[in-house]
C-alpha cells in the first residue's frame, strides 16, 4: 500500500508508511485543547514513533500521554524531551537511549531515518527544529515545525529529496503564505501539505493564497489542503 498523511488539525499530522508504521509529528489532540483536532487522545490506539519540533502546547500539548496509551517512541530536542521526563515519561520511551537529539543528528531505528534540520523559531527548552523522516521505503516527509523562512531549506531540499513538505502558513507565529510559498519553491517537494492555520482567529483561516502563489512559483509541485481528519496517498 502506499504511504498515507492525516491532516489532525493545525500542525499535528500523522505520516502511516508503507509497511504500516505510524508517525505522529506534533500532536495536540481536541482534548488537550487544539480546537481543529477531531480526535481526542484516547482515540489514537497506535502510533510508533512521535516527533516533537519544540515545547510549546500547542505541538507537544499530547505527546506524553500518547506514547504512554501506544508505547510509542518519542523523538525531539534533547532539553525539551527531558522536561517530559521530569513530567513523568519513561526514558524507555524516549529515542537515543532516552536523550533525544538536536539540529543535525536524529535517530535511525531499522524502519525509519530522522534527521532534524533548524526551525527558526522560540522554545522554552533546547531550540526549534524541523523534522524530516525517510521510511524504509525511501518515502521522505518533512515537517517543518513552526518556522520563518529560511535560505538552507534549498539545501535540505536538495540533501533529502522529499515527497512530502508539511508548511506553516498561518503567519503571526510562522511563515505566512508569500513566504512559505517560495519555502515550497525551494524544498521543491512532490506534494505540499499547508498546516498551522484555520485554528486560532488570529492565523490565516484558509489556504487560498497559498495554493495561488504556489502554482506562480512551484507549478511543478502538487498542493494539497487538507481539512482536518482528511487523507492523502503518497
Amino acid at each position: 500500500m502506499p504511504g498515507v498523511i492525516r491532516y489532525l488539525g493545525h500542525a499535528f499530522a500523522e505520516f502511516t508508511t508503507s509497511d504500516n508504521k505510524v508517525i505522529l509529528f506534533d500532536p495536540w489532540t481536541k482534548d488537550a485543547g487544539n480546537p481543529a483536532c477531531p480526535v481526542e487522545t484516547q482515540e489514537i490506539e497506535r502510533a510508533d514513533l512521535v516527533l516533537v519540533s519544540h515545547d510549546h502546547s500547542d505541538h507537544i500539548g499530547s505527546a506524553m500521554a500518547i506514547c504512554q496509551n501506544t508505547g510509542a517512541l518519542l523523538g525531539g530536542p534533547v532539553q525539551t524531551v527531558r522536561r517530559l521526563i521530569e513530567e513523568g515519561l519513561s526514558k524507555d520511551l524516549v529515542v537515543n537511549f532516552g536523550s533525544g537529539y538536536m539540529v543535525g543528528g536524529g535517530v535511525e531505528l531499522d524502519w525509519v531515518k530522522v534527521v532534524s534540520i533548524p526551525a527558526f523559531h522560540s522554545s522554552d527548552t533546547a531550540c526549534a527544529l524541523g523534522n524530516i523522516a525517510s521510511a524504509s521505503d525511501g518515502t521522505t516527509v518533512y515537517h517543518a515545525g513552526d518556522t520563518s523562512l529560511f535560505g538552507d531549506m534549498e539545501l535540505f531540499g536538495r540533501l533529502y529529496p522529499l515527497d512530502v513538505a508539511l508548511v506553516p502558513i498561518g503567519g503571526v507565529f510562522t511563515m505566512d503564505a508569500y513566504q512559505a510559498s517560495e519555502a515550497v519553491r525551494m524544498l521543491n517537494p512532490k506534494l505540499a501539505i499547508p498546516i498551522h492555520y484555520a485554528s486560532f482567529p488570529i492565523v490565516a483561516k484558509t489556504a487560498e493564497e497559498f495554493i495561488g502563489l504556489c502554482v506562480e512559483k512551484a507549478p511543478h509541485v502538487k498542493v494539497v489542503a487538507l481539512s482536518a481528519g482528511e487523507k492523502v496517498d503518497i
